[in-house]
């Protein structure tokens, strides 16, 4: 009972709590569930969950345990079985559908068939949670029983997550009786995946608890109040927002207010409004295609589409009708072939497309013309056809192939703006095309030096005179794309860019359209892939407003989520198409998951309602709103041309945009100057700042630039970092692509002056283009290369133009490594389980029962073959009997036996072994898988073992080498010839040294033997052998010659630790070559052996006495004249420190005197006669000896002049104490030999002064700091 009750809990914890909220059909699943596990705890019976107990902490999900394992189920694999990975057949009438518990793996394709078993079932398909990651990990839902049948739907992103839903999901409905679902993550991010509830032949939503499901063919009978196929719909949604309106519940609509538009009457009229046109001809859904305006249609050409659809359309925005053009069959070539990502505009009652992409991948430069009037399509410029000489791949041949570009028809002239191109990757240029002359040509723009990308917008204001581009998928290097909100004016005037506020979102494979000074965008994709960005803007509802003349962004209301009555799909979209009808914008189609068909339909609100300068200002109707001061109303912005501007009132916002960033991020000097941000081109430190240059340190740093005129002498004014594809960087004559794959600028020194010069380089340093990704048509070959390989597509693209050329999830798996390309192709797969875990194969037993069989493209109804450009059925190609597409044979024996039971093959024949017969037998190698054949082992008898797969010897004798031990490793010392007869390799050991090997490696544990040979180079010397072994093994020794053959010395030694002695008397070394062999055998590893030969002399006793006796003699010398000499020059030191130290003392930082020192105060007169008078000298009051005892400080204390005066002057200093350096000296003999005098008390002042007299004079150097006293009258 504890198990059961871990089961319920994991499942609770593991699967219901990551997947969703609870909902009733949760619950009721898990009473199921709780049900099951009771009664299973009553009667002594299990259910399909393993008990915990069996398989330790693992539970198995999908599998069942054996031998403390789990053994997943089929489609499943994982340690608990809880992951998807491969192919599962469901034909219950209902169930869930889940990647598994967690998150889901990278790198991972599973597939789902959903069969009822009658082709007029009804399979439908209900998203409980939903969250992969954007326009990459997609899940793709079939209308059949493979890949091959009708698309249904493509999710990605995050759609449903924790019960809030991101985007609104349709309920998918399969009517063929199958429902075949695949999912492919790639190899980067994982995320939770997602949990679909599946139901066969029941109503539309189980009518959404609203209602009584009848029968699946007379549907839903609906509660009061609800209406609907499935119930959902409520007839007064939101009681008509009242009092906004009323409901009239026999009509079952609301009965809105004037002012009140919508299904619940919850949108102002004034403040613009949304809804979905409602057509009378319904049409498929498509996206990537192209709309524009003519008189009162809109005309739809091409795109993308699941379902069979008519390549050119027409919508009447009068009679809300749809109308479809056949296309002409009279002349094949005058039909232009199926193609999305194209540019269309409107000229001479005509319909002008350029460029996309069609259905085999190519990408068109060719321009067509649709007659509206004759309805017949014409082809103008074949853009192969145009020029007489093939274009030089380092130049750019307008027309350029390109695929999401923008095109605008300006004054006789059609404008095309960026796109991919398959050559030079993210187009920057602007190609034009002059409808008088036919003509096309490059233009060569000036100012702002822009980056172009993919999927871009691109509107005419003729009010500015400006084109703008907004948005877009732009590469930033070789390998890598980003999402960008950047907007661009473009001056086709003038051929000039200028940059403008960005947005506050980036996007691409949106719409923009201009009314009244506005620019509108909607939708788009605006997923980047970063860490912080949680994927739920895949498909983008968000509604946006550029304000033209105020260069501001600001956030308008999303569509109102009750248009979603009408139209169960989601209002988020990309790849639609937009169009300006009476003021009103019109947007048809797109992708979400599902393709759209549905029209939406966006009106500004109304001006004139206001009726206060301050309301018209601040009111953000949808509208550009504008104050006549004159007339004292409120009008639309378009209303100037005929008002003067100084009559009209029109505050801008204030924005919150960072222009100090934004000037920082401008590079170059034209894009830093030619932008309405304010910045400042500061030529000494080459940055862009905001208003003014600010101090950096660098030399001229505060010299600024502000006109882009002078932008011409900044070198640093190139676009070469913008060009990230080595053919576009060699279109441009001063950049070089260099092997780091990035894109420079290369300048030269000309009269001191750098400036631009041509990239001219030898070719040695030149790195050349590799052929453009689209030529490649292999795996193997596009892989090399900094390509991507799709195998659904069998196409091959550039690494950084997924987003380009697969935009709506039409590649389903895709690889950029070379070793996964065997995988891929059904005819290289050699095993049914790999075979259906492929997406588009299928396994064709050969009916032998043993298991061979053959991998092939297919569906559950049979084999699909290719037919160079499509698959088709072709059942011919394996009969009914032996098709395998959900489950495989149960015998798997490899044609190399056959089954006693269901899956256990019996003795294995061919030289085969394992449990499916999938392993060559030990000592045979090769590929027994599918009928493989075995092939013995060829080692020339130095192994009996190879590898199984490739033949590859495992050589049992180390220094032995090569696939069929055939050579020796001659790198590492081994010599030898192991393909003679007998022959081996041994290591050239050196004489005198030791060697260790150590065989403990894992490419070592088949070494059985090792060999080794020395030559003996000294004839009158012993050798001496040294051999230790950790492991046991034998040791062989012989000794060989070219004038005697090999003999043996020593046979089968017990390899331990021992020394022998070869007599030089018996062997005749160095003489002829003889040679030692050693041959250390029968061991195994890990294995650690030493070994060394050696030749050593007699030692003579008498010579080593005399040599160690002189040598010691002489060391001795040495010692004793180091000594000296160190003497010597520790007096000079301990001299030298003696002066220093007298230096320092005497300069210490007080005055300096020179005194005369009398004890007479009558004798003032100081003359040379009275210097030379001899005085008793004064007693020292303090004497401090050096460190050295050689000097001293002495101090006195003395008695200043008075001027002839009897005492010193009042206020002045009477005394002093004077010091002095002095030498120590020695005390004469004869003074301290005088008894008498010692004995006088009287002398003993006059002895101590005596002392003094040993300096040199009596005058000295003084150093007197003076005392101050009170007493005035002297001392």
């Amino acid at each position: 009972m504890m198990a059961s009750v871990q089961v319920l809990v994991y499942l609770i914890r593991a699967k219901f709590k990551r997947k969703c909220l609870w909902s009733p059909i949760d619950l009721l699943f898990v009473s199921i569930v709780l049900c099951e596990l009771f009664a299973a705890s009553i009667t002594g019976h299990s259910i399909s969950l393993s008990s915990p107990s069996t398989c330790g902490d693992v539970l198995c999900f999908h599998g069942i345990c054996h031998d403390g394992r789990c053994i997943c189920d089929a489609g499943w694999q994982g340690s608990a079985c809880h992951r998807c990975g491969g192919r599962i057949k469901l034909d219950t009438p209902s169930g869930y559908i889940s990647d598994g518990i967690g998150n889901y793996s990278t790198d991972l394709q599973c597939t789902w068939i959903i069969d009822s078993g009658l082709n007029d079932s009804v399979i439908r398909l209900d998203f409980v949670h939903f969250e992969t990651e954007c326009s990459w990990d997609h899940l793709y839902i079939f209308d059949g029983d493979s890949v091959f049948s009708p698309v249904l739907a493509a999710f990605s992103g995050v759609l449903v997550k924790d019960g809030q839903s991101f985007q609104q999901i349709p309920e998918i409905t399969a009517r063929s009786g199958r429902a075949y679902l695949y999912f492919y993550s790639d190899a980067a991010y994982n995320m939770s995946g997602f949990n679909i509830s599946y139901s066969i032949n029941t109503c539309p939503k189980n009518c959404s608890g609203h209602g009584v499901c009848v029968s699946r063919v007379d549907g839903c009978t609906c509660d009061a109040g609800w209406e609907g196929d499935a119930c959902d719909r409520p007839i007064c949604p939101n009681n008509c927002s009242y009092p906004n309106g009323l409901c009239d519940r026999e009509q079952h609509i609301c009965i809105c207010q004037f002012d009140y538009m919508g299904p619940d009457c919850s949108q102002s009229q004034f403040d613009g409004y949304w809804a979905v046109v409602n057509a009378i001809k319904g049409v498929k859904g498509r996206a990537l295609h192209q709309s524009v305006i003519y008189d009162s249609s809109m005309f739809v050409i091409g795109g993308e589409y699941y379902e069979p659809e008519e390549f050119l359309m027409k919508f009447d925005l009068k009679m809300k009708k749809w109308e479809s053009f056949k296309a002409n069959k009279q002349i094949e070539e005058e039909t232009p072939g199926e193609r999305f990502g194209h540019s269309v505009v409107v000229y001479d009652n005509k319909l002008i497309m350029f460029g996309g992409m069609t259905k085999n991948g190519t990408i068109n430069r060719d321009l067509w013309a649709y007659d509206i009037s004759k309805q017949q399509w014409k082809l103008w410029i074949d853009g192969y056809d145009y020029y007489l000489k093939p274009c030089s791949p380092s130049v750019y041949c307008s027309p350029l192939p390109v695929i999401g570009h923008s095109a605008n028809f300006i004054d006789n002239t059609m404008i095309v703006i960026f796109g991919y191109n398959p050559v030079y990757g993210y187009l920057n240029v602007v190609q034009e095309f002059n409808f008088s002359t036919r003509t096309w040509q490059i233009i060569t723009t000036r100012g702002a030096i822009v980056k172009g990308g993919f999927g871009h917008s691109s509107v005419y204001d003729p009010m500015s005179k400006l084109i703008y581009v907004f948005g877009g998928y732009h590469s930033l290097g070789s390998s890598d794309t980003l999402l960008v909100d950047l907007l661009y004016g473009y001056n086709h005037r003038f051929k000039s860019w200028f940059l403008l506020n960005p947005s506050p979102s980036p996007r691409y494979l949106h719409t923009a359209t201009i009314i009244n000074g506005l620019m509108f965008v909607f939708g788009g994709n605006g997923y980047n892939a970063t860490t912080n960005n949680s994927g739920d803007r895949c498909f983008s509802p968000q509604f946006l407003a550029y304000d033209i003349a105020c260069d501001a962004w600001r956030t308008l209301k999303d569509p109102s989520p009750s248009l979603l009555l009408n139209d169960r799909v989601g209002l988020g979209r990309y790849g639609h198409s937009s169009v300006l009808y009476n003021d009103s914008i019109y947007m048809f189609g797109g992708f979400n998951g599902v393709m759209l068909s549905s029209i939406l339909k966006y009106s500004p609100g109304d001006c004139r309602r206001f009726v206060t300068n301050e309301e018209c200002a601040k009111m953000k109707t949808g509208n550009k709103c504008v104050w006549n001061k004159d007339k004292n109303v409120c009008q639309l912005y378009s209303a100037q041309k005929s008002t003067q501007l100084s009559n009209l009132y029109s505050p801008c916002d204030v924005t919150n945009t960072n222009f100090t960033e934004l000037c920082q991020k401008q590079t170059l000097c034209p894009s830093c100057l030619e932008n309405t941000y304010g910045c400042v081109w500061c030529s000494g430190s080459g940055q862009c700042q905001y208003q003014k240059c600010r101090k950096t340190g660098v030399k001229d740093d505060l010299k600024s630039i502000s006109d882009s005129s002078r932008c011409e002498d900044d070198i640093r004014s190139s676009n070469c970092d913008k060009l990230h594809n080595c053919h576009s960087c060699h279109t441009e004559y001063q950049c070089g692509w260099q092997r780091d794959s990035k894109c420079y600028t290369f300048v030269r020194e000309v009269n001191n002056k750098s400036e631009k010069a041509p990239a001219i380089l030898r070719d040695d340093l030149k790195p050349s283009c590799e052929e453009p990704c689209h030529t490649r048509t292999t795996c193997e070959n596009c892989t090399a290369g900094s390509c991507m390989w799709c195998s659904s597509s069998r196409r091959c693209i550039e690494s950084n133009a997924y987003a380009a050329i697969f935009p709506i999830a039409q590649c389903m798996e895709w690889t950029i490594h070379p070793y996964k390309c065997a995988g891929l192709t059904c005819s290289d797969i050699q095993t049914c389980d790999k075979c259906l875990k492929n997406p588009l194969c299928g396994w064709c037993d050969d009916g032998t029962g043993t298991g061979v069989g053959t991998c092939l493209e297919g569906s559950a109804s049979g084999p699909y073959t290719w037919n160079g450009t499509d698959y088709s059925l072709k059942q011919s190609a394996c009969p009914v009997t032996h098709w395998h597409f959900s489950h495989c044979p149960e015998c798997q024996c490899n044609g190399h036996s056959h089954c006693l039971t269901s899956n256990v093959c019996h003795k294995c024949q061919q030289l085969t072994e394992g449990s499916h017969c999938q392993y060559c037998m030990a000592g045979f190698y090769g590929n027994p898988i599918n009928g493989g054949n075995c092939t013995p082992c060829s080692c020339h008898s130095h192994s009996v073992f190879c590898n199984r797969e490739s033949g590859k010897c495992h050589c049992t004798t180390k220094g032995i080498t090569g696939h069929h031990c055939e050579k020796c490793d001659e790198q590492n010392n081994y010599i030898g010839n192991p393909q003679e007869e007998g022959g081996s390799c041994f290591y050239n050991l050196t004489m005198g040294y030791q060697y260790t090997f150590n065989m403990s490696k894992p490419d070592d544990r088949f070494y059985t033997r090792i060999n080794f040979m020395n030559v003996p180079m000294t004839p009158d010397i012993d050798v001496e052998f040294m051999i230790q072994c950790q492991e046991s093994a034998l040791v062989n020794i012989s000794i060989g010659s070219a004038s005697f053959p090999i003999r043996n010395l020593h046979e089968r030694l017990e390899c331990g630790n021992f020394k022998l002695r070869f007599s030089h008397d018996e062997n005749l070394f160095g003489i002829e070559n003889t040679t030692f062999y050693v041959n250390v055998f029968a061991f195994s590893t890990p294995f650690v052996l030493q070994i060394s030969f050696s030749q050593h002399r007699t030692l003579d006793l008498l010579q080593f006495f005399v040599t160690f006796s002189s040598c010691f003699l002489t060391l001795l010398i040495i010692a004793a004249i180091l000594w000296k000499i160190k003497q010597k020059y520790d007096l000079y030191r301990r001299r030298q420190q003696l002066f220093v130290e007298m230096e320092q003392m005497a300069s210490r930082p007080f005055a300096t005197v020179v005194l005369y020192i009398n004890r007479d105060q009558n004798h003032l007169n100081f003359n040379k006669d009275n210097l030379q008078t001899e005085c008793d000298n004064p007693t020292p009051i303090a004497l401090e000896p050096c460190n050295t005892g050689k000097a001293a400080v002495l101090s006195l204390i003395v008695r200043l002049p008075t001027g002839g005066l009897p005492s010193t002057p009042p206020g002045q200093t009477g005394i002093a104490i004077a010091s002095a350096l002095v030498s120590l000296g020695t005390v004469p003999i004869e003074q301290k030999s005088n008894k008498d005098t010692d004995n006088n008390p009287t002398n003993k002042v006059i002895n101590s002064s005596n002392k003094l007299n040993n300096y040199p004079s009596t005058t000295t150097t003084t150093n007197i700091t003076t005392i101050t006293t009170t007493n005035t009258t002297g001392v």
